[in-house]
């Protein structure tokens, strides 16, 4: 059972219109036929501020009821789009098994009209959906994400100085998928295959480079570590896009390491001049047990490097799954389905609080198959990171 997500954000107000403005007939006779009226100097000045201010408060509401993507809408029903990815026959997965685009219910309806209309519905809509099922693809509530193709995403990416993944094991696996999108391989797209020898490559494809701890050692962290060494090993998986870098930094607690500050300033500082905005997507929580006091702590620490730097740097807070049928029977308490469903409604209060954007995923993850009660395969880690592509969609380019 899916549960219903908080809306913290009030929706937008319909702006009060100004009244236009008569001015009195105030004519005196000279003796002469009354002339025929013409309106005075002020008298248009003011009218014309009235238009003006109309038009400034209809744009201004209309960006916030409205806010596009910029990325035009396909009017071609929405096919595989893994066929061409690299391990798409041996994986088995085919993007219509994870999502399904909204299907019009009147043969009028305009089918981008079915698609969330600005960022604050999106998150909502993301997060508080559900399945028809076990395993079945997830239907967000009351609109719906886009599924973005290659090209489009790299589209979205061209707006971003970086990208930066701030987490625990969740985000990494979620990291991973970001890479094996951009790479169009889902076999070895996640991982630093020109490192490993043939029998690990054949044994770490799909699922494997998310389940198996000898695979995880190999995951991309960076997307520097992908151009600089994949062109040149006989396993070759290039990006197809990387003119925006992308970087996974590790982090399991509050405050972390000087290392790990350090490498996120020298991420902040890259190009000085530069207009782009940095985004942030942060997420802590099994890690810590979900504890309370250690997630808010390390949202104020790097946002407090963020506002430092006096760069755009938008946030996103990921909350945590929900735990799987085979979870622990150990952890059921500290980390089971109650536990975590408060986490991710205080959590979400706590970035809405620092006026930080939240992302839930427990009712995404809810009636998912998970391989060990706390982490998912590629089915959902997939669906996971298009789904911060959407957020990443709807962010103000400067």
């Amino acid at each position: 059972m899916a549960y219903p997500f908080p809306r913290f954000s009030s929706a937008p107000q319909t702006p009060q219109y100004l009244k236009s403005v008569e001015s009195p007939n105030s004519w005196q006779s000279r003796g002469f036929d009354k002339p025929r009226s013409y309106p005075t100097r002020w008298l248009l000045l003011s009218l014309a501020a009235v238009v003006v201010l109309i038009f400034l408060l209809a744009r201004s509401f209309a960006a916030h009821s409205w806010q596009t993507d910029r990325i035009p809408f396909s009017k071609s029903d929405m096919d595989d789009f893994f066929n061409h990815f690299e391990g798409r026959q041996d994986c088995g997965i085919a993007s219509t098994d994870i999502y399904l685009p909204p299907i019009p219910f009147h043969a009028t309806t305009e089918k981008h009209s079915l698609y969330c209309p600005n960022r604050a519905k999106l998150l909502q809509a993301m997060s508080g959906g559900g399945r028809h099922g076990f395993d079945t693809p997830y239907f967000p509530l009351g609109c719906h994400f886009r599924w973005y193709s290659t090209s489009e995403i790299c589209m979205i990416l061209d707006r971003f100085d970086s990208v930066v993944f701030l987490g625990d094991n969740p985000l990494r696996h979620i990291y991973s998928a970001f890479n094996m999108l951009l790479r169009e391989n889902i076999a070895l797209g996640g991982l630093r295959q020109w490192e490993m020898k043939e029998s690990e490559r054949e044994a770490c494809r799909c699922d494997n480079q998310l389940t198996r701890p000898e695979c995880l050692a190999y995951s991309v962290l960076d997307s520097r570590s992908v151009r600089s060494n994949d062109a040149v090993s006989g396993h070759s998986s290039p990006y197809f896009c990387d003119r925006t870098p992308h970087v996974f930094i590790p982090i399991d607690r509050s405050p972390a390491p000087e290392d790990l500050h350090a490498a996120f300033n020298s991420i902040l500082h890259r190009e000085p001049d530069s207009y782009k905005p940095i985004a942030v997507v942060h997420s802590l929580s099994v890690a810590t047990s979900l504890a309370w006091p250690t997630a808010t702590s390390s949202m104020d620490e790097w946002v407090t490097l963020a506002d430092i730097s006096q760069k755009n740097v938008p946030f996103l807070w990921v909350g945590p799954n929900a735990a799987g049928h085979l979870k622990p029977p150990s952890q059921i308490l500290s980390q089971g389905n109650n536990a975590l469903w408060h986490y991710t409604i205080e959590m979400a209060k706590e970035a809405e609080a620092r006026q930080l954007d939240a992302l839930g995923m427990y009712n995404f993850t809810l009636q998912a198959g998970s391989w060990d009660g706390t982490y998912y395969g590629q089915e959902v880690v997939l669906a996971q990171a298009m789904m911060i592509i959407n957020w990443l969609s709807r962010l103000e380019s400067t």
